[in-house]
C-alpha cells in the first residue's frame, strides 16, 4: 500500500493543482479541450515514439502472454460496450468509451514503476508487452470504434472510417515509428531523443492537470454525475484483474512470474488518457473524469490485495 501511495501521489497533487487553477479563474471554458488536445495530438505522440523504440521488443517477447492480455482485454471492452448499450442506453461512441476505461489502466504513470518495484529485474519483459498492449491495441482499438461509431453508411463506409480512426492519427503512427525503430535496432539521435523526452514528458502532467480542471469546472456546474461511475470502477479494479487471474493461473497456467505480471497490470487505476482521448472524440467524459479519481483512490487497497492473491 506504501508503495502505491508514494507512486500515485503526485497523480492526486496535479489534479488538486488543477482543480485549484480553475477555482482560482486561471483557465476558462475552453481550456480543457485545448489541455487534452495538446497532450493527445502533441505531447503523447512523443512519448510513445520515445518510449517504444528503446523497448528491445524481439528480445523480451512471449507471445502466449501477449495474447491473453489482448483476448482479455477484448472480452472486458466487449462487455463493458454491450453493458453500456444494453443496460444504459448509451450511445455507440460513449458506450465505447465506457468499455475502454473497463481495460485501460493507468500503465506508463502507475504501471511501470510499480512493476519495477514488484517484479524486480525481470521486470522489462512485461512492461515492454504491457506498453504495447496499452498502446497498440486498446487505444488505437477504442478511437478506431468511435471513429466508426460516428454517424450512418453502408458497412465500406463503416470499416473505412475504423481503419482511418485507428491507424491515420498521432498516437498510432507514433506506435507503428517506435516498433519499427526497436526492430531495426536503430536509435534515435541525440538531439532528437532529447527533443521527445522534453516533449513527451508533459504528456502526464497536462492531461492530468485538465482532469482536474474539468472535475473542478463540473462539480461548480453541477454537472459532475456520479450514476455510473462505481460499475467503471469495478470493472476495472475487480473484473479485469480477477479474470486475468482465472486465464493466466487456471486455464492457461503460466509460470507464477508471468501470472504476477498479468494480474498487476490488470489491477491498475483507470488512466487519465481514457478521459483525454473521451474529451478528444466528444464523449461524455464526466462520469470517466469521476471514475479514475475514485479508482485511483481505491487501488490503494485493491492493489496490495491483487498483489497477495498472486503472491500467496
Amino acid at each position: 500500500m506504501l508503495q502505491f501511495l508514494a507512486t500515485s501521489t503526485p497523480f492526486f497533487a496535479v489534479i488538486g493543482l488543477g482543480a485549484f487553477s480553475a477555482w482560482r479563474g486561471l483557465f476558462g471554458s475552453d481550456a480543457v479541450r485545448v489541455l487534452n488536445t495538446y497532450a493527445f495530438m502533441v505531447a503523447t505522440p512523443a512519448m510513445v515514439l520515445r518510449v517504444m523504440s528503446r523497448q528491445p521488443i524481439a528480445e523480451l517477447w512471449n507471445g502466449v502472454f501477449f495474447a491473453a492480455l489482448a483476448l482479455i482485454g477484448i472480452a472486458v471492452m466487449g462487455l463493458g460496450i454491450l453493458l453500456a448499450r444494453r443496460l444504459f442506453g448509451m450511445s455507440f461512441p460513449n458506450a465505447v468509451s465506457r468499455g475502454q476505461s473497463l481495460v485501460g489502466g493507468n500503465f506508463a504513470f502507475l504501471g511501470i514503476p510499480l512493476m519495477l518495484a514488484f517484479l524486480g529485474d525481470g521486470a522489462a519483459a512485461p512492461i515492454a508487452i504491457g506498453l504495447i498492449c496499452d498502446t497498440a491495441l486498446v487505444v488505437p482499438l477504442a478511437i478506431g470504434l468511435i471513429e466508426a461509431g460516428r454517424g450512418k453508411g453502408s458497412p465500406w463506409r463503416i470499416a473505412a472510417r475504423l481503419v482511418r480512426g485507428t491507424i491515420v492519427n498521432p498516437f498510432m503512427l507514433s506506435i507503428m515509428g517506435g516498433v519499427a525503430l526497436s526492430l531495426s535496432g536503430l536509435s534515435i539521435p541525440e538531439p532528437i531523443d532529447r527533443f521527445l523526452l522534453f516533449l513527451g514528458g508533459s504528456a502526464a502532467p497536462v492531461g492530468i492537470f485538465a482532469l482536474g480542471v474539468a472535475a473542478w469546472q463540473w462539480s461548480r456546474e453541477g454537472r459532475l454525475p456520479l450514476r455510473g461511475v462505481l460499475p467503471l470502477v469495478l470493472g476495472k479494479l475487480v473484473l479485469h484483474p480477477l479474470l486475468t487471474w482465472f486465464v493466466l493461473a487456471v486455464v492457461l497456467r503460466l509460470d507464477p512470474f508471468w501470472v504476477k505480471a498479468g494480474v498487476l497490470y490488470a489491477a491498475l487505476p483507470i488512466a487519465a488518457n481514457v478521459f483525454v482521448i473521451s474529451e478528444r472524440f466528444e464523449t461524455d467524459s464526466r462520469p470517466l473524469a469521476a471514475a479514475i479519481v475514485i479508482s485511483t483512490a481505491a487501488a490503494a487497497l485493491t492493489f496490495p490485495f491483487a498483489i497477495w492473491l498472486v503472491s500467496g
